[in-house]
């Protein structure tokens, strides 16, 4: 049965993005280590309930490439070099959304309060529904992740977490990823 409430992510029209999770940038992310718990149980259970994966690096060259043990989760997941904080200024990133033909964007990583918030506002603008994980995004400072996650509310954004994300993509416990799911939030 499909949700009737707008807000309610639907596994079908959704695709994961897991901004910036980057090798340098990660060393001064605030709760970096939770922060990096939530987002592989976030990416495992995308993987398990068939939500296409992409991953975006601000300035790799400078910053490193996505963290190894974030991106080992969804390999064939493509991996986006962009300059713009906004992923939507990367062409190749509007690319990739429109091949998944999924008009949900559930956004995570870092950071909250500049490249997942200006990904947000544009992707608002262009006409996308937008999921943000909240406890899966992050910050140097606690105090600018919260400035972006309500700057966020306030343009229209849904903010969510990890598992209510993951069980409104389920559904039900009908779900054939419901276990799998359980198990990994345990």
């Amino acid at each position: 049965m499909a949700a009737l409430h707008p807000d309610i992510a639907d596994v079908q029209d959704s695709v994961l993005v897991v901004i910036d999770c980057q090798e340098r940038l990660w060393k001064v992310i605030h709760e970096k280590d939770a922060l990096e718990a939530r987002l592989r149980t976030l990416i495992r259970g995308a993987v398990v309930l068939g939500v296409p994966v992409i991953f975006t690096e601000q300035n790799p060259n400078g910053l490193g490439p996505t963290l190894v043990g974030l991106y080992e989760l969804a390999p064939l997941a493509p991996r986006i070099a962009k300059s713009s904080f906004s992923c939507c200024g990367a062409p190749e990133f509007l690319e990739a959304v429109r091949r998944t033909e999924r008009g949900t964007l559930a956004l995570c990583g870092v950071e909250t309060h500049i490249c997942v918030l200006q990904t947000t506002l544009d992707a608002l603008a262009r006409g996308y529904k937008v999921q943000v994980v909240q406890d899966a995004c992050g910050s140097r400072a606690p105090e600018n992740r919260a400035a972006g996650l309500e700057r966020m509310a306030r343009a229209a954004a849904t903010l969510s977490v990890t598992e209510s994300l993951l069980f409104e993509w389920m559904g039900s416990t009908d779900s054939l990823g419901f276990r799998a799911i359980r198990d990994l939030l345990k």
